[in-house]
């Protein structure tokens, strides 16, 4: 496992202040909007399904971008109170980045930027304490320092190498759009809520209507702390929708994951392998049922049974244009030694999909196995989405009528 240090530890503790509550904020403003009317004759074939993958997967992404297709655009109020989250995920990048230059041994390429630090350090803290009004009232002397550390060439040099520590994703974005992120008249835009990163700690639910059903869409923690909860939410499920990152290929879990877990927090567990073992146990999970006493019997006989068998299961392989854009530089080996090197993206993604899907306990009794229908994905763009759940809305349709004629 990558070292990291004390203090790394110490604010991933503390990111659930002032950038939680504000989440929280968002999502209930959201939630409101999304319940459907009782009285409506499709209410009642209400179409549930559990979305569950890791952490850091994009199942939020994909849910925000359904909103947006299915529901309504986000109001000038429910955008700014994403505005202390998108704050927090740039003080964590920019800190995260400066802790990485110890795995490397190396110091700021320009002196000055020991003070910048600093500086960022103390506005960090006041942030994590509730208060953006110190934001609001520094955010250029903040700004100014964030970027100088940015463009350092140590800095740069850990940004080169992030899979060796966790860095979210929409880093180099903020990183960018810095400038107008910093000006007193700051509304978030539409990408800049799709790229927040906010762990979900607490099961959500959204309705939305497509094509005359409803569905809903069950949205689970994926963190490993946050999984013990999902038990509660596998009854009259529909389908299950699994989403895995295909870019955490060359990434490790951090300390503070495998410890909220209870794990060994000095173990290395590759993330896309913990995705991939998620999605085996799920799918393989049974439940106990107990059948009618037989004539030679007077007590019901126990069997287990698939607890998803009735159930349409749909894997997106999701960040698709991270994997395609690391695939030349970072070897697929180093979550699957049996991967033979092929310059195929196609190949490549294809390879993932089949580790996915071979983990089913049915093949070995059923050449066949389950039907398990996985489509790549890019949560960041809107029509890729679209097209992605029009086709799974189709599919789980066929397979719900199919289902009733057995």
């Amino acid at each position: 496992m990558t070292p990291m240090s004390t203090q790394d530890n110490e604010f991933e503790a503390e990111n659930q202040s002032i950038c939680q509550r504000a989440f929280k904020n968002c999502l209930n403003s959201r939630e409101k909007n999304y319940f459907p009317d009782p009285s409506d004759p499709g209410f009642e074939q209400m179409i549930k399904i559990l979305v569950v993958g890791p952490g850091d997967s994009g199942k939020s992404t994909i849910l925000k971008q359904m909103r947006i297709i299915h529901d309504k655009n986000y109001s000038n109020e429910e955008c700014r109170r994403y505005k202390p989250v998108i704050i927090q995920n740039i003080f964590d990048s920019i800190t995260r980045l400066v802790e990485a230059m110890d795995l490397f041994n190396i110091s700021f390429d320009n002196k000055e930027n020991a003070t910048n630090y600093q500086t960022v350090q103390e506005g960090y803290k006041i942030l994590k304490s509730g208060d953006l009004n110190d934001w609001n009232k520094n955010s250029k002397n903040y700004r100014n320092a964030i970027k100088s550390i940015w463009e350092d060439k140590s800095i740069q040099h850990c940004f080169d190498n992030r899979n060796l520590f966790y860095l979210m994703d929409s880093t180099e974005y903020f990183m960018t759009n810095l400038d107008r992120i910093s000006s007193a008249q700051y509304m978030p835009i539409l990408d800049d809520i799709l790229r927040v990163r906010q762990p979900t700690t607490a099961i959500q639910e959204y309705t939305f209507k497509i094509s005359g059903s409803y569905f809903l869409f069950v949205d689970v923690g994926g963190q490993r702390s946050e999984r013990r909860k999902w038990i509660n939410c596998f009854e009259n499920v529909t389908c299950l929708l699994f989403v895995a990152s295909l870019s955490d290929y060359d990434l490790k879990m951090t300390k503070d994951e495998l410890r909220s877990s209870d794990s060994n927090e000095h173990e290395e567990v590759n993330r896309m392998r913990d995705g991939v073992d998620l999605f085996k146990t799920l799918i393989n999970w049974k439940k106990k049922i107990y059948l009618p006493a037989g004539k030679n019997s007077h007590k019901p006989k126990a069997v287990e049974v698939l607890l998803f068998d009735k159930c349409s299961i749909v894997l997106f392989l999701n960040k698709e244009d991270l994997f395609e854009e690391k695939f030349r530089r970072s070897s697929l080996k180093q979550c699957f030694r049996d991967y033979q090197e092929t310059n195929s993206v196609e190949q490549a993604k294809q390879f993932v999909a089949y580790k996915f899907v071979e983990v089913d306990d049915s093949l070995r009794n059923n050449s066949h196995g389950r039907d398990i229908y996985w489509h790549y994905t890019f949560a960041l763009d809107k029509k890729c989405i679209e097209t992605v759940v029009a086709s799974v809305k189709d599919r789980i349709l066929k397979f719900m009528i199919e289902s009733m004629r057995l």
